[in-house]
């Protein structure tokens, strides 16, 4: 009877260790299922986001458009980061926090039948003080009461022992569980915001390359030129004079000056040509000799401003299309990697 105080001391602390498990463990494993499950919405939200840029930037003049585009392409692909973040939680930290639910369950079962042997060899004590106390004569009963005494006190024995030994086997997997699961947790979530920060980075740099001066120069010069053809479109010859210049191209600027001093250029050839040079007219064709090299020279250097603009589109142009999302860069880096 002297251990009976003991081992209640003993079976109170089990279950408390046991009680604790079952509601903060069950509380945690709520909350971060809840976690798991407001990522994952994060992630539809997201999408929808992406479908939304690509529509935008279809609407959009070439710099903003490139922006948008780049944006909702890596948008696209830190959701993708997303999705995985979501399965990491849910298969190294949700699921394993379940499964101490069925643990939890089976230390219960021990409790219980450790509590029962307790129970047992308590009325078989008190059942052989009884004997003791009403019938000290009666050898055989007390000789009874003792053997089925001694084998409820064996059965409890044996009970608070393999209790012991699953309890504290319980609470030692129950600790490295707890933090191999947290660091699991952090370790995913530092995953997912480095990658996301690496993107994120790139995606700002790209945000910020956009040039809006040359989108608003596009939209100013659509202005205009509506404004332009206002005008004409009212006048009485507009009816008659527009189907023939719409059917006509237009050159452009630069070969409409180089055709114009082409034109000069040999009509003052053919009158130098065409007419016989006397002496009295030698310092008029000095003259235009010199006129002629004159609008030779502002050709070739009207040319020269020609190309050199076409030369500067051009690397316009390719900064334009170096300009990509991280997405678009890392597929092609992975594609250059096989």
């Amino acid at each position: 009877m002297s251990t009976c105080p003991s081992r209640d001391v003993q079976v109170k602390s089990m279950k408390q260790t046991v009680r604790h498990a079952e509601k903060y463990l069950g509380e945690i494993c709520s909350l971060l299922a809840s976690y798991t499950r407001k990522t994952a919405r994060l992630r539809d939200k997201a999408d929808l986001l992406v479908a939304l840029l690509f529509d935008v930037s279809s609407t959009q003049d070439p710099e903003l458009q490139v922006g948008l585009k780049n944006l909702a392409e890596d948008l696209a692909m830190v959701q993708d980061y997303r999705q995985a973040q979501v399965e990491r939680l849910e298969t190294r930290v949700v699921s394993p926090l379940k499964a101490y639910g069925d643990i939890v369950k089976i230390k219960w079962t021990d409790l219980n039948k450790f509590s029962a042997d307790l129970n047992k060899e308590n009325k078989e004590l008190q059942k052989l003080d009884k004997i003791r106390l009403k019938n000290p004569e009666d050898r055989h009963g007390i000789s009874q009461a003792e053997v089925n005494a001694q084998k409820a006190s064996n059965n409890a024995q044996r009970s608070i022992t393999h209790l012991e030994e699953t309890i504290t086997d319980f609470q030692k997997h129950k600790l490295e569980d707890i933090k191999r699961i947290f660091i699991d947790f952090v370790t995913v979530e530092m995953l997912f915001h480095s990658k996301a920060l690496e993107v994120y980075t790139h995606t700002y740099h790209n945000l910020e390359a956009v040039n809006t001066e040359k989108d608003l120069e596009l939209f100013s010069g659509r202005i205009k030129m509506s404004d332009s053809l206002a005008g004409p479109l009212d006048s009485p010859l507009s009816s008659h004079s527009a189907p023939f210049i719409n059917r006509l191209p237009s050159p452009p600027l630069a070969s409409l000056k180089t055709h114009r001093l082409r034109s000069m250029l040999a009509s003052t050839t053919g009158q130098t040509h065409g007419r016989q040079q006397y002496p009295d007219t030698a310092s008029r064709s000095h003259n235009t000799l010199q006129h002629q090299r004159a609008m030779e020279e502002q050709l070739e250097q009207e040319e020269e401003e020609e190309e050199e603009e076409e030369y500067k589109s051009e690397i316009e142009q390719g900064q334009h299309t170096s300009r990509q999302s991280y997405a678009a860069h890392y597929a092609q880096m992975h594609r250059w990697q096989k």
